[in-house]
C-alpha cells in the first residue's frame, strides 16, 4: 500500500529509479523533468519499504535552499505514510556536512571544537595582512585574486606544499608563497576557511581509516543531486563516503553543467559509469515544465554540443506560442521592447511573479532597470548587497565569534573600534604585542584583563599561568579598562545566556544603534536589518537554547557562501537575474536578452570549443526556464564609450528551427 502511494503518478522511468535501491545508479534528470521527486520519493521508499534506518542516509544538494526543501517534501511524505516515523536522514550541503564532520573529529585536523568559519572578507583581510608583510602593494595584488587560486586549490585538493608544482605564473608564485603561511595562520587561530570544510574532511576521510569506516558504515545509502556540478573535491568526498556499499545514486544533467568556472567538471557524471562497477542508468527524459516549442527549441541547441551523454527531452504538452525573435535598433530600444511586452502581458492580468528577464552578464541590466524605473514597474534584481554582507550584520556576527572563539582575532581585530572608541592603529598594535608577550590571543588577552579586574579566574578561558603573566603588566593595560570591561563583560555573559539576549546584551553595552543612528534613512534601513537578524537569533533560540550561539554561526557561514540571493516569493515583481542565476527555477515567460556573439556566447568562449559547449548549456539552461513563452532578443548595435559597434546575431538563434519562431524587427 505504502509503495503504490510513493509510486503514485510517477512515469516508468521515475519508478525504476525510486525502486532501484541497491548498487550504483546514474539518473539522467532533463530540465523539468521531476527528480527532486524521484530524489524525495526514493528516500521515502528506502525508509518505509527497504525499512532503511533514516540515519544511514545521506542525500546532498548544493544549496542550503534546495536542502531545506528536499528535507520539507521527505518530512512530509514520511508523515502521510506513517506519523510515527520522527526521525529524518541527514540531508545538506557538501559543506554544511563537512563542517558536522570537522565538528567531531577537530583534533585530527589540528582544531579543537569551537573553531571558527571564516567567510571571503575574514580570508581576504588575512591575505591582505600577509601581502603586506611582505611589502607586495594590494592595488597590485588584490586579496581576492590570491583567494581565488586558494580556493581553486582547495576544490581540486591541492595542498600547498603541491601547489608551486601545479600552477605556474607571477601571481601563481605568490600564492605559492602565501598559501602555506596562509594556512598556518588559520589554524594558528583555530579557524578554517569556507574551502576548508571540504578539502579537511576529504584529507580526513582517507588519511584515517577508521574515521573513514565509520562514515562508510554510517552511510549505507547515498544520494547526491546536481552530480554534474561536483569539482574534484566533492568528487573525492562521494566515492570515498560510497567505497564501502556502493549504494551511491547520483542525479543531474550534464547538459545543464554551467559551472566550470568555479571548478565544477561534467566528465564527473560522464565517467560515473567508469567510476563504479554494474552501474545502473535511467535517463528521465520527459519535460513536465515547458511546451513543445520550447522544448525543441533547447533540443535543437544543445543537439550542437559534441561533449554529451545522447538523450532527447520529450514533453506531452501542447506546442504553445511560437518563439519571438526580435531584432531591437540598440540595447535601449531591446529594453524598450522588453519592457512594452511585460506591460502587454500586465494588461493580460499575467502576475509580474510569473515573468523573467535574463542575460548573460550583470552590466546587461542597466538598460532593463532605466527602463522599467521610467514606467515604474516594480522589479527584483538579484544583486547587490546580501543580508549577511551588510556592515552592520558583520559588525554583530564578529562581536558573537569574538564569544564563540577567542582565538579568532579576525573577528575581534574588526571590532575592536566599533562603534569608535578612539583606539588608533598604534594603539591596536600595542594590544597585540601584549597579548604575544603574555603568549596568549588578543581574545584570551583582553578576558584575561577583564577577569583580573574583577578578580575572577576561568581554567576554561585561560589558564592561571597565563593570567598571571597578564597580571605582571597591568600598568601597560590599565590604559585599556574600558574596552577590556566592554570585551569581558559581553564574553562572560555568552558562556550563560541564549542567542538572542546575547545580541541584545551586545547592542547595549556597545551603545551600537546609537552610534549610527543619525534620522537617516539608511540608519532606519540599518535598525531594520538588526531588527532581522534578532528575528532569526530568535528561532535559532528557541531551537537550541544554550547551543543557539553555535548552531547560528556554523549555518550563518554556510548562508553567507551561497550564491543565491534571497528572494521574496510573494513579492509580485519582475525577476532580474544572469543565466547562471536563473538555474533551477522556472517562469511562465522568460526573456533571453543579448542574443549575440561576444556576449551569448560569451567573447571568452571562442577559442576553447569546450568553453564554447559551456555557453550553449547555459543557453539551453534560460530556454528551459520558460513554461509558456520565450523571447529572444539581440540588438543590432550597441552603444560603446568608443561609439556604436555592429552585432552579429548569436549563433545559438541560428540552431533553432525557424518554423517554430516568429521574427520581428524594430525598422519592420
Amino acid at each position: 500500500m505504502e509503495s503504490s502511494i510513493i509510486l503514485q503518478g510517477l512515469n516508468p522511468q521515475q519508478k525504476e529509479a525510486v525502486l532501484c535501491t541497491e548498487g550504483p545508479l546514474l539518473v539522467f534528470a532533463g530540465a523539468g523533468s521531476g527528480k527532486t521527486r524521484v530524489i524525495t520519493n526514493r528516500i521515502a521508499y528506502l525508509i518505509t519499504e527497504k525499512n532503511v534506518d533514516p540515519s544511514n542516509i545521506l542525500a546532498v544538494t548544493f544549496t542550503k535552499k534546495a536542502a531545506g526543501e528536499m528535507m520539507e517534501r521527505v518530512s512530509s511524505i514520511l508523515h502521510d505514510l506513517d506519523p510515527k516515523i520522527k526521525e529524518l536522514p541527514m540531508i545538506g550541503t557538501f559543506h554544511s556536512i563537512g563542517a558536522n564532520i570537522l565538528r567531531q573529529h577537530p583534533k585530527e585536523v589540528g582544531l579543537t571544537h569551537n573553531f571558527s568559519i571564516y567567510d571571503s572578507d575574514d580570508s581576504e583581510n588575512m591575505v591582505k595582512e600577509l601581502l603586506l608583510e611582505r611589502d607586495i602593494d594590494i592595488k597590485q595584488i588584490k586579496p581576492s585574486s590570491i583567494m581565488y587560486f586558494i580556493s581553486a586549490a582547495k576544490n581540486d585538493m591541492i595542498t600547498p606544499e603541491q601547489f608551486p608544482n601545479t600552477y605556474g605564473g607571477y601571481i601563481e608564485d605568490i600564492v605559492a608563497d602565501i598559501y602555506p603561511k596562509y594556512q598556518k595562520q588559520l589554524l594558528a587561530q583555530n579557524s578554517v576557511d569556507f574551502g576548508d570544510l571540504l578539502y579537511l574532511s576529504v584529507k580526513l576521510l582517507e588519511e584515517n581509516e577508521d574515521i573513514r569506516k565509520k562514515y562508510q558504515e554510517k552511510y549505507k545509502y547515498i544520494l547526491i543531486d546536481e552530480y554534474q556540478d561536483t569539482n574534484a573535491a566533492q568528487y573525492r568526498f562521494a566515492k570515498l563516503m560510497s567505497e564501502k556499499y556502493k549504494n551511491i545514486c547520483v542525479v543531474g544533467d550534464d547538459d545543464q553543467g554551467i559551472y566550470a568556472w568555479r571548478g565544477a567538471d561534467i566528465k564527473n557524471i560522464q565517467s560515473f559509469e567508469e567510476d563504479f562497477e554494474k552501474v545502473t542508468v535511467i535517463k528521465l527524459e520527459q519535460n513536465y515544465r515547458s511546451t513543445k516549442n520550447v522544448i525543441k527549441a533547447a533540443v535543437c541547441v544543445i543537439e550542437q554540443n559534441n561533449s554529451r551523454v545522447n538523450k532527447v527531452l520529450w514533453t506531452d504538452n501542447g506546442d504553445g506560442d511560437l518563439i519571438t525573435v526580435y531584432q531591437a535598433r540598440d540595447q535601449e530600444e531591446e529594453a524598450e521592447y522588453v519592457v512594452e511586452r511585460i506591460r502587454n502581458l500586465e494588461q493580460q492580468r499575467i502576475p509580474l511573479r510569473n515573468i523573467a528577464i535574463l542575460y548573460r552578464t550583470n552590466y546587461q541590466s542597466r538598460a532593463i532597470e532605466e527602463a522599467l524605473l521610467r514606467t515604474g514597474m516594480p522589479y527584483k534584481l538579484v544583486g547587490g548587497f546580501r543580508f549577511y554582507e551588510r556592515k552592520e550584520i558583520k559588525d554583530i556576527i564578529s562581536y558573537l565569534r569574538f564569544c564563540f572563539n577567542l582565538k579568532d582575532e579576525l573577528s575581534i581585530n574588526r571590532v575592536l573600534n566599533v562603534p569608535t572608541r578612539k583606539i588608533g592603529s598604534k594603539s591596536v598594535a600595542t594590544l597585540f604585542e601584549m597579548a604575544k608577550e603574555c603568549d596568549v590571543t588578543l581574545g584570551e588577552f583582553i578576558v584575561g584583563c577583564y577577569l583580573l579586574s574583577n578578580g575572577l579566574s576561568d581554567s576554561g578561558v585561560i589558564s592561571e599561568s597565563k593570567l598571571n603573566s597578564i597580571g605582571n603588566i597591568k600598568d601597560k593595560w590599565s590604559k585599556f579598562s574600558s574596552l577590556t570591561y566592554t570585551f569581558g563583560k559581553i564574553y562572560m555573559y555568552s558562556k550563560t545566556n541564549n542567542l538572542l539576549d546575547l545580541i541584545d546584551m551586545i547592542l547595549e553595552e556597545t551603545n551600537y544603534i546609537k552610534w549610527f543612528d543619525d534620522n537617516t534613512e539608511q540608519a532606519q534601513m540599518k535598525k531594520e536589518n538588526i531588527t532581522e537578524l534578532k528575528n532569526v537569533a530568535s528561532s535559532y533560540t528557541e531551537k537550541y537554547q544554550q547551543k543557539s550561539l553555535e548552531m547560528f554561526l556554523n549555518e550563518i557561514n554556510l548562508i553567507e557562501q551561497e550564491q543565491e540571493k534571497n528572494q521574496d516569493g510573494s513579492g509580485n515583481y519582475i525577476n532580474l537575474m544572469t543565466l547562471h542565476s536563473s538555474k533551477g527555477l522556472e517562469f511562465d515567460y522568460v526573456f533571453m536578452i543579448g542574443m549575440e556573439e561576444g556576449l551569448l556566447p560569451h567573447s571568452r568562449a571562442f577559442i576553447e570549443e569546450k568553453d564554447l559547449e559551456e555557453e550553449r548549456r547555459l543557453c539551453y539552461v534560460g530556454i528551459t526556464r520558460a513554461k509558456q513563452k520565450l523571447f529572444l532578443t539581440f540588438a543590432e548595435k550597441r552603444q560603446t564609450r568608443e561609439g556604436y559597434t555592429s552585432q552579429i546575431p548569436s549563433r545559438f538563434l541560428g540552431e533553432i528551427p525557424q518554423d517554430i519562431c516568429d521574427y520581428f524587427s524594430w525598422n519592420a
